[in-house]
């Protein structure tokens, strides 16, 4: 990345901490994907999976194609998360670093990737 675009992103930093990173939700708050499908240990489960399985048998093949690009991006999911991390003024170093940017990227690469799972 040339320097003045380095630049740009550093001066940035502090407006992504107060206007980016003030949206994300604490990890415990976090919707997961089993919060869309029947509770194992819930009475009915089964009753809920016939059911689910049914309303599935209504969706248009169409759809199904929609899902499965979808599915095909979510898994490329390492893959931007490792292209983001070649730019030097993004980087997180440690995997753990504090930096505004490297927040944001670990926030949105989890996100992404419960996307995927409730894909799958």
């Amino acid at each position: 990345m040339p320097p003045q675009k380095i630049e740009i992103f550093k001066s940035l930093e502090d407006w992504a901490e107060q206007n980016i990173l003030t949206l994300l939700k604490p990890v415990e708050k976090c919707w997961q994907p089993q919060d869309f499908l029947p509770d194992p240990s819930a009475d009915g489960f089964d009753e809920q999976v016939k059911e689910l399985r049914e309303r599935a048998k209504e969706i248009p093949d169409d759809n199904f194609v929609i899902l499965v690009g979808d599915m095909i991006t979510e898994e490329a999911l390492p893959t931007y998360q490792t292209m983001l991390n070649t730019l030097d003024a993004v980087r997180d170093e440690t995997g753990s670093s504090l930096t505004s940017w490297a927040v944001w990227t670990r926030a949105w690469t989890a996100e992404e990737n419960r996307h995927g799972d409730l894909l799958n």
